[in-house]
Order: structure tokens, then sequence, then C-alpha cells
């Protein structure tokens, strides 16, 4: 993989045509990980004289891997989210940013199996636990992977501005924070502490209403851009 050296930056960086495949490759993780999602679900066997009621209530006694299910798929979403708003601000790459990355989606891909024990085991404490703490993990990695792209300018566009890159910091700490939180709730209620995990779209909304200017900002961009377009 090619490098070069940027003036004045003592940081050698891949070309950055290649921030591209680093894009496809997080891309196709994420979606391996959302379609083994649902091998978690059985479907109920029945037998020759079970009826329509039976079928409603064995898939009523399954709600646990529907609850896991949806969790996961929320929070697989959510880390896909984020993913791509932070890279969509990065202009290069190195090989420390492609290591953290790969890090980060280690994380990703184990949550099949997280979901899978959580759905068959979530009354137990340490099934909730090893879900909280490995989420947490993946979402300090990211934060720490935007953090080393940002700081100093390093991969990313100068003209960003210093309070853009604080806002994508905060609104990215925000799912391993609520992880974290929960961990402490799970020693008293386990289910509470997976509840806990919507708090994740709440403290974001709080987030951007903090830095509502800076969407407002980009709104006025983005028109700016269509009147250049269409004359």
């Amino acid at each position: 993989m090619p490098e070069t050296q940027e003036p004045g930056n003592p940081v050698s960086v891949i070309e950055c045509r290649n921030i591209e495949r680093i894009h496809c490759l997080s891309d196709g993780v994420f979606a391996f990980a959302l379609t083994l999602l649902v091998l978690s679900l059985q479907v109920p066997l029945l037998s020759s004289q079970d009826t329509s009621l039976s079928l409603a209530d064995k898939l009523v006694s399954e709600w646990p891997q529907f609850f896991s299910y949806l969790i996961s798929f929320a929070v697989i979403a959510a880390w896909w989210r984020t993913h791509h708003w932070l890279f969509g601000q990065i202009r290069r790459c190195d090989r420390t940013l492609i290591n953290l990355n790969f890090l980060f989606l280690l994380c990703i891909t184990i949550i099949p199996f997280l979901t899978n024990m959580l759905s068959l085991h979530g009354e137990i404490l340490l099934a909730t636990l090893l879900y909280a703490v490995i989420q947490a993990m993946a979402g300090f990695i990211l934060v720490g992977t935007w953090v080393y792209a940002s700081g100093k300018n390093r991969l990313i566009d100068p003209r960003l501005g210093s309070r853009k890159v604080k806002y994508i910091t905060y609104s990215a700490l925000s799912a391993p924070a609520t992880f974290l939180i929960s961990i402490p709730v799970a020693f008293f209620s386990t289910t509470a502490a997976q509840i806990s995990w919507i708090l994740i779209s709440v403290f974001r909304i709080a987030i951007g209403h903090l830095y509502a200017d800076l969407k407002q900002e980009a709104e006025e961009i983005r028109e700016r851009k269509k009147e250049d377009e269409y004359g």
C-alpha cells in the first residue's frame, strides 16, 4: 500500500483514495453482523396437532430472543451511523487508523454471539455485563480513532473547525458512556440495564441541541451548494 509524506506533516499517510477501501470493508462487516443477528431467532417447532393459538403462544414465549434481536439491531445501526459520520470527516489514513478501525470492527463482529447469549441467558448478570463491557470498549475505540484522526488535524480537513470536532467527539462518546453507566445498573436489574441502552439516542439528541448552530450552518451550506449546482 503506497505511502506519501505530506509537506510539513511528520505523519506518513496512505494515499487518500484508499480511505474508500476502509469504508467498503467496514460497511461489509456491519452488513454481515446485521445478517447474522437473525440466527439468534428460532422458528418454533410445532406438531401436527398444534393450532395457530399454539404458534402464537410459542412466539410470545420467545420474547427474550426478539427483545435481544431488536436491541442489537439498534446498537449495530447506531455504531454504523457514528462510524459513517466520523469517517466521512476523515480525508486521509495511515496504519494506526487502519489498526484502530480493525479493533473496532472486532467488537462489531462479536455482537451476534453476544446477542444469542443475551437472548438465552439475559437474566444472568454476566451475560449483560459482557455485552455492556464489549460495547463500551467498541465505543471508546471508535472515539479514540476520531481523537487520533482529528488531533492536530492529522487526518481531517483543518477547515472543519475545533467546535465541530468537539461536537463529533461528545456525540460519539454518548454510546460508550451509556454502556458504561449500565454496568452498575446491571447489578440491581439486568432488564433495567438492557433497557437503559436506549438512552444513547436521548443523549445524542441532547448534545445535538447544544450544538444546534452547527446543524443550521450545515443546512445553509447544503442549500448554497444546491443553488450553485442549479444556477
